[in-house]
């Protein structure tokens, strides 16, 4: 029997419209070579190590769904990234149901995993922030070499480590005690901490952080001096003593009008516009090798704004790669 119907998500399709979904390779298992990506990401959906509500762990996911309805085309630049940029999507780091430690370590594995095979830009898709601990710790064990990061937050995100262990709160005190900290692969010197707000730390996280020699920038101050300027000034406040930097994301710096679907909403954040720039101009940069986006709710957002904005910072990064390939430029 023959019936006039198409499959179930069957939606509009326009043949001249090519979407992300499309141009993104899913790999999954497959054995894959370095040589056929020039970039790479994956899932990392934990969220149970959160210490407010938070469904973070449906974000992988939620990010490849609105990728199907994005172009891989910028008209700023008239570039068609798909033209430029190879991008393979690993898929999801597998967690367990019951053991949160073992879900952390699996993140640590496949980051390590990928840093040991080859040494294309990575982007992970979290999750709550205690990923990047994991991410983190992962590319240090792999690759033992100096390692800056670039942290957007509204939070120090330093808590101690005895009242609940390794959790969403914790990731930067984590990477400051760990074994790659000790051996001076990481210090507190080349850590930026972007956008960090008003009347959501404690003194005591603040001081934790300046005794470490991180650099914090607050959110006023970006207020007034600009995204682009901060930024530019922290990448070259690091990026002489170290051989790759990190930039790790967490949504909740921007401001609440844009980011809704936030576990942790604080007024006086970034604007999108400003992030996108940033992190196109850090995509550009040849020693930034890898970005997380974290800490988004998709079942807390609002028309999956929230959700769309990461994957236009997700794009936004992924065009600076291009634009670096593609003009042959050798910054960082």
């Amino acid at each position: 029997m023959r019936m006039n119907l198409v499959p179930p998500g069957t939606g509009f399709r326009d043949h001249l419209d090519a979407k992300v979904s499309e141009w993104i390779r899913t790999v999954g298992e497959e054995e894959v070579s370095p040589d056929s990506f020039d970039l790479a990401l994956f899932g990392a959906p934990l969220s149970r190590t959160s210490i407010s509500h938070s469904a973070a762990s449906r974000l992988p996911d939620a990010i490849r769904a609105v990728f199907q309805a994005l172009s891989p085309y910028s008209v700023h630049h008239r570039m068609n990234l798909a033209d430029t940029l190879r991008v393979v999507d690993f898929g999801n780091v597998p967690m367990h149901l019951t053991d949160l430690s073992r879900c952390q370590a699996n993140i640590e594995a496949a980051a390590a995993a990928y840093w040991s095979a080859c040494d294309k830009p990575l982007v992970m898709l979290g999750g709550d922030h205690s990923t990047t601990g994991c991410a983190v710790l992962g590319m240090a064990s792999a690759r033992p070499i100096r390692y800056g990061i670039l942290h957007f937050d509204a939070h120090h995100d330093v808590r101690n480590l005895e009242d609940g262990g390794r959790h969403n709160g914790t990731p930067f005190r984590t990477i400051l005690e760990s074994s790659a900290a000790q051996a001076g692969q990481i210090s507190g010197s080349n850590i930026v901490q972007i956008g960090v707000h008003d009347f959501v730390n404690s003194s005591a996280y603040t001081e934790y952080v300046l005794r470490k020699g991180v650099h914090v920038v607050s959110a006023r101050t970006v207020h007034r001096e600009g995204l682009m300027n901060v930024v530019q000034k922290a990448l070259n406040r690091i990026r002489g003593s170290v051989d790759a930097i990190y930039v790790s994301f967490d949504v909740d710096v921007l401001a609440q009008a844009f980011a809704p679907g936030v576990p942790a909403p604080a007024p006086g954040g970034l604007a999108v516009w400003d992030a996108i720039e940033a992190l196109e101009w850090l995509g550009r940069q040849r020693a930034v090798k890898a970005l997380d986006i974290v800490c988004v709710d998709p079942a807390s957002d609002f028309r999956d704004l929230t959700v769309r904005t990461c994957a236009h910072l997700v794009l936004a990064f992924m065009t600076g790669k291009a634009l670096a390939q593609r003009m042959g430029e050798s910054q960082g």
